[in-house]
């Protein structure tokens, strides 16, 4: 993931900074999730900021949105994990305690989506964006992947929105961060290749070359992973 390195340590930093009180129980589980590693899906957040840049954006005002992402992803893997009573969460912490951590994590989201704000508007309307985007991941639970597909697109749609693209730009950056979910979700090297080559040619009429290269080299690193 060398092309989004310095995205992924911007996130890191924040999410370094994240005041909570760890002393509790669900405060000690969310201690150890925090780190970037424990992510299902640490490109998405890194890949909305690089959505931000390449849209001419200051990458500053869509860092706290990239955290939401981060954050929310964690607590449905959690909630994901809470379904089976033999958890390992759930044998350490109980369902009580592991419940109240997720809902800590959906609470620490909205309040990142909050923060440093650099325009009010833009934020107001990409946090609808992300909140439709959950919403659709939570009501698709049997078919996860239309789920967390739609969480990537959002990703790279409110990235683009940050940066400054017209709706046309946004919603052409949404379609291929549909296609690089699925990608990321397919075990078939073949099909993964495919989606990756097409949210690739999505962006290709509106974005940058050399953005462009970034974004190729990180699909076909999500598709490899995935097959």
């Amino acid at each position: 993931m060398t092309p989004l390195s310095a995205h992924r340590a911007s996130l890191e930093r924040y999410l370094s900074e994240i005041a909570f009180p760890f002393d509790s129980v669900a405060g000690r589980i969310i201690a150890e999730r925090l780190p970037i590693s424990s992510a299902r899906d640490p490109v998405r957040p890194c890949l909305l900021l690089w959505a931000c840049a390449a849209n001419g954006g200051d990458t500053a005002d869509a860092l706290p949105v990239a955290v939401a992402f981060d954050l929310f992803d964690r607590f449905m893997l959690l909630h994901d994990e809470l379904a089976d009573v033999r958890a390992d969460t759930i044998v350490r912490w109980g369902l009580g305690q592991s419940l109240n951590a997720g809902d800590a994590f959906y609470a620490l989201a909205f309040r990142s989506l909050a923060s440093d704000v650099g325009d009010p508007a833009c934020r107001l309307q990409v946090a609808r964006l992300v909140g439709e985007a959950v919403l659709e991941a939570i009501e698709d639970r049997e078919g996860a992947m239309e789920g967390r597909c739609a969480l990537t697109g959002a990703a790279l749609q409110a990235g683009a929105i940050i940066g400054g693209a017209s709706p046309d730009v946004a919603a052409t950056f949404a379609r291929a961060g549909r296609a690089l979910g699925m990608a990321s979700e397919t075990n078939d090297s073949e099909s993964a290749k495919r989606f990756a080559r097409a949210s690739i040619g999505a962006l290709q009429p509106c974005t940058r070359e050399a953005d462009l290269d970034v974004f190729a080299e990180v699909a076909f690193y999500v598709a490899r992973q995935a097959a």
